[in-house]
Parts: structure tokens; sequence; C-alpha cells
């Protein structure tokens, strides 16, 4: 990594009219999954919208058009296991089903129809990642039952279920293990594959592959499970090839690679194996970072986080694809096309199409506006996306990946120099650290998670008034292979933590950051981070938590079924080890947090809830640190709304500004 020198920041830290704003770097959060194609090569996908206050939305692309084919009034979202996934299948080319948002039911909708058709009316169950069988004209789904206002694990249960769509009966296919995903059909119809884990596992330490004949009845008769047995490796998206041949991706080498079912063997082994997780840790079901077709095998490698998108033949690269980009999801394949999701370093997310032949690339998603069926409209020009795709390239900051020291080991991450910076190396080693940006730590969420070498416009919006960005991959992050991955067992506070504080070292020993002028950010289990960072190490000057936990006792005891034993994992037994969670707690060390502190919090919050930040800001308040907090309404576990993302960031902003005396 090269160093720098930053100019005094008299200038710089000033924001200025050519700086993104924040309602253009929340604008820049659109998202796009879910990807698929009907018969006739006609591609569809979800669009996450911000500026709709988060809905989702199926749509269609065809003949260079892309369609909004769901109504005002609904939302294709599932909350199965609480972060859902794939909410929707096709049924053919002119119809599909999906899962509404607000009552989690099935509904049929039709190209042309006015409203969607409800299907199902089970208010205590939640639906997801529906799959199509057209043998049987049902829609296989997991369901996931809620008996309690209490979504823990004794009031909830999971299981995989029929609906068929002619007579609307609901048949159990599988049950008895706490959680389900990834149920797919083989081409005749009469296999399938699903995968399946149970407490205190995650679906990134131990799941099982299972292998289903049905009976006549459309039942499952017999299943065997594959692999997984031993409850120690982690599989995941599991996929029959044209021939029935059944493929997935495991950790059982040490990295997520690309695996096959060797008959002969009877056992799942590396098709390519590599020193690289070749998928990302599975928080939402349904995404798939590979295809196999007749020709070849489309597959992502990471490396240093970032991605690359290639193609094999005979387990051997023949092709990489797309090389702009550095992040791919939901790859799909029709008709010698390829289409993903992919991120870059200069752009934002885009739904992209590959000519396998010539290696063309086609960008299809568009913004808002130009979609055809009407949306609601905005007064507020500064969210259309096309501010922020329309950033200039020489103002942003490019992402360095850094490895540094900590102890016997090494951690990573992605430092961001504000855009001001300009020097040599030479000069750095004597800067005076005055003269040096102040730096902004951001923790990812998880924290089973990973952050990747792609535009976020919120970092852009950091660098851009004269700070500099250090985003870290912790100890613990995904994308560095399985024993980087479980590094945090038992050590969720502390070594988070402590790869902070060597990072602070690290890019200060380089003079590339100013040590006294060190702050901290995270959302959810990010901010557990960042408020342990605070309250147990003293590198910090301040620090923002959005909806992050603050007392992870109370959050064992209230938080839903699927994290309801990841803590265990990451921190020890909240019954017997009380005291480790105590010794963990920031709200427990409030009083050794000496430095500002603001707060951001979901009122309708059900994952870390309204009462932990209250709790905490009480206890600062009390021994007169200065804090603020904002509480929003309608925010649950995530903000969506585009207007509440925007105050936060800017609320954010001058909160440090004020601490470094700029304002």
């Amino acid at each position: 990594m090269s160093s720098a020198k930053v100019k005094p920041l008299t200038q710089s830290i000033n924001p200025d009219t050519n700086h993104v704003s924040a309602e253009q770097a929340v604008a820049g959060l659109k998202d796009y999954g879910q990807l698929a194609c009907d018969t006739d090569g006609v591609l569809f996908w979800v669009e996450y919208r911000p500026e709709e206050a988060g809905r989702n939305c199926l749509i269609r692309y065809a003949d260079g058009v892309a369609q909004n084919l769901t109504p005002p009034g609904f939302d294709v979202r599932s909350r199965v296991h609480e972060y859902g996934g794939l909410s929707w299948c096709l049924l053919d080319s002119q119809s599909w089903v999906f899962v509404n948002k607000q009552d989690q039911q099935l509904y049929r909708q039709q190209i042309n129809a006015e409203k969607p058709e409800q299907l199902t009316f089970l208010m205590e169950s939640r639906f997801g990642e529906p799959v199509y069988d057209a043998i049987h004209h049902r829609v296989l789904m997991i369901e996931e039952q809620h008996f309690s206002e209490l979504h823990s694990s004794e009031n909830v249960i999971n299981r995989l279920v029929s609906l068929s769509l002619t007579s609307g009966e609901i048949e159990v296919l599988h049950e008895g293990h706490d959680f389900y995903s990834s149920l797919v059909l083989s081409g005749n119809g009469r296999q399938c594959l699903f995968i399946s884990w149970d407490h205190p596992h995650q679906p990134w330490t131990a799941t099982q592959l299972h292998h289903g004949f049905f009976g006549p009845d459309g039942l499952i008769e017999r299943q065997q499970i594959l692999a997984g047995q031993g409850m120690n490796t982690s599989i995941l998206q599991p996929s029959f090839d044209h021939d029935g041949g059944i493929w997935a991706m495991s950790d059982q080498s040490g990295w997520w690679n690309l695996c096959r079912y060797y008959l002969a063997e009877q056992r799942l082994q590396p098709y390519w194996q590599v020193d690289a997780d070749c998928t990302t840790a599975p928080w939402q079901f349904g995404g798939y970072h590979y295809h196999v077709s007749e020709q070849q095998v489309t597959v992502i490698r990471l490396q240093e986080a970032a991605a690359d998108l290639l193609q094999l033949k005979s387990a051997e690269v023949v092709q990489q694809l797309a090389s702009e980009y550095s992040q791919f999801r939901a790859v799909t394949l029709s008709q010698n096309k390829i289409y993903a999701v992919a991120n870059a370093l200069a752009g934002l997310p885009q739904v992209i199409e590959i000519d396998q032949l010539s290696g063309h690339i086609r960008q299809l998603s568009t913004p808002v506006d130009s979609v055809t069926t009407e949306s609601p409209a905005t007064d507020n020009p500064a969210l259309d996306r096309t501010d922020v795709d329309s950033l200039a390239v020489d103002n942003l900051s490019v992402p360095q990946h850094i490895s540094f020291p900590v102890g016997d080991q090494q951690a990573f991450g992605f430092f961001y120099p504000p855009v001001k910076c300009d020097s040599t190396k030479e000069d750095s080693q004597s800067a005076d650290s005055s003269s040096l940006p102040p730096v902004v730590f951001f923790f990812h969420g998880g924290p089973t998670a990973c952050t990747y070498p792609v535009l976020n416009p919120r970092i852009q919006y950091w660098t851009q008034r004269g700070f500099a960005v250090m985003d870290l991959n912790y100890r613990g992050s995904s994308g560095y292979g399985r024993a980087y991955r479980l590094l945090l067992h038992k050590r969720w506070g502390i070594s988070d933590v402590e790869d902070a504080e060597a990072a602070v070292q690290y890019l200060s020993d380089k003079g590339l950051i100013n040590p006294q002028q060190v702050f901290v950010r995270g959302s959810s289990a990010g901010g557990f981070t960042a408020l342990a960072a605070l309250a147990f190490s003293d590198k910090f000057s301040g620090g923002a938590s959005l909806y992050g936990v603050t007392d992870p006792l109370a959050l064992a005891k209230a938080t839903h079924k699927f994290e309801s034993h990841y803590l265990d994992w990451l921190i020890g037994s909240p019954v017997t080890e009380k005291d480790v969670y105590q010794a963990r707690s920031p709200l427990a060390h409030a009083s050794q947090i000496k430095v500002p502190v603001i707060f951001f919090q979901g009122e309708l919050d059900a994952v870390v809830v309204p009462e932990q930040t209250r709790a905490m800001v009480a206890a600062l308040q009390q021994q007169q640190i200065p804090v603020e907090v904002h509480y929003y309404a309608q925010e649950g576990h995530g903000f969506r709304s585009a207007e509440n993302l925007a105050d936060a960031l800017e609320k954010e902003y001058h909160f440090y500004q004020r601490i470094i005396g700029v304002e």
C-alpha cells in the first residue's frame, strides 16, 4: 500500500457544492437481486427502491424496456429468518407468485391483471423462497409459523411445504430441522435438493445437504443426507445440472469452493479447488454465485474481498468476464447470456448482461423515472440516481486493500484516503499529525459478513469532506476462508476491537491519518463493535451507533429465532456465562466511555429493540458525556427510507465536525 501525505484540511474539511449530498449518497443505495429468466429469455429482477420508503418491486426487462410489475400497495419481500431473500418465482412467462411484505402471504399475479390474487390466508405464517413445480402445478416454499409475538425458537417453526395452485391445499414436505433453505427441483421434477441446519449453528458454520425423491402423490417418499453429516461444514447453494448431476458450494477444503457430488465415491468433492471463497455468507436465502450449463461452469472467486467472474471447462479457467466489476451476485444464464447484479470500484450496482461469446456487456437497470409503470413522484431531484452515477471518477476515493498485523495474526480492510490527498510517501513519514485527515472506521454488520471494494456513496460522502475511511474486515469476517471466519468464535467484542486498534496504529505509523481524530461507526452488530471500541479503548475520539447492540445479554433474550443461538457462538452461553456477557457489554461499561456518541434508532426494530438504545443514552447522560440521539418512528432494523437515511448521515457528519472543532 502506498502512503501519502495529506495537505492541511482547512479547505477540504468543509463541503462545497461539488460534493455528493447526503440525499444523493443514500439515493445510490438502490439495489437489485433475485434475477430469473423465462423460457423465452426475458429477464426479471427485484428492485429495492429507497426513494419509495424501501419498497421492493418486480421488474420485467424486454426489448430494452424495464417494466415495474408490482402495483402500489404491494412490496415483494419475504421476512422468513427476518432477513428474507428470494420472494417470488415465475409460473410461466405471463404469471408469477410473490410474497407480500405487509402480510407475508403468497400472491399470484397475471401480467395484465389489475391486482394480485391472494393465495394463502395464514396470518401466523410467513413464506419464502418459492419454487414452481410444473408437474404438480404447485408452489414449493419455506413456511415459518409464528405462534407468538415473541419470535424466539420456542415460538417459531420452520418447514418445507407445498401449495396446490388448483385446490389451495398446503402439505408438509419436510420438517424437524430448525431451518431450511435452497429448495431446488431436478429437470424432470422428480427429485429435489435442500439445505437444513439446526441450533446452535448458523448457515456459515454447519449445514446439511439433503437429496429427496418425490412419490406419485408429490410428497417426499425418501431422502438422504449427501453431505454435512459431521456438522462441521457449511454447504450452500445446491443445484442440479442438465444431466441431473448435483452441485453445491462447500467449505470442506477450508474455502467455499464449487463442489460436485460424485456417485462412485458417494461424496461431495471440489470440482475446482482454489484457496479462495467462491461465495459469501448467506444472510439471505436464494442467492447463487455460480451457474452450471452444458458448455461450461460460471463461478465467482473472491481475492482480497474482490470478485472475479470466471468460466471453467474441465475444472480449468478458460476466461474471465467483466473484469471492470469487483462484485457479482444473483448469477443466472439464458440463451448464451449471463446476467448478474454487478458492482464496480467507480459504479453503483447494476443489472448487467454479458454475451458469453463476445464478452460484450450491457447495463440493463435504469433510474426509477425511466421505468414504464408509474411510481410515486418525488419532488426532490437529489433522489435521482443519475446524479450519483455521474459522480466524477477523479473525485472518488479508490479503496486500497491493506493487511496489518494483530499479534501473530493478520487482519484486513480497505483504506479510502480523502479525495484531496496529494503528496508522497517520503513526506508522509514526517507529517505533523494536525495536518493529517481525521478518519472514520466503518464496522460492517453481521458480524459474520464482509465489506467489498465497490462504490459506496456513503463512504465517498466522507472522503469528499476531508475524512479518510477505514472499512474494516476484522477477524471473523467472511471472504477470507473458513479459518479466518471462525476467528471471532467466543471473541466478539475482543478481536474486532483489537483489530480496530491495530489498524489505527498501522495507519498512524504510515502517516495516513490523524490519530487524535479517529471516529468509529457501525450498524447493528457493527454498532456493538463501535460502542465496544469506545468503552474498552482510548484510541477513539467519538462514534456513532445505528441501531447497535448495547447489551448482548438482553439481545440474547429478545432476538429472533434465526440468531437466537448466534450469540452462544460469538460470546458464550447466556445461561452459564453471564459474567462473560457482562464483561463484553458496552452498556455495563458505559462509565468507561469518555468521548461523545451519537445514536440512531428505529422505533419498530424487533432485532435490537429501542430500549437498548434508550438505556445506553441514559447511562451516558448520567455521567454527562456529550450524547445525541435520534429516533425514527417508522423504521425497523435497517433504515429503509431515503429521507431518514440522508437525515442520519448528515447529522452524523455535523456531530463529528463539532468534535473536531470546525463547527
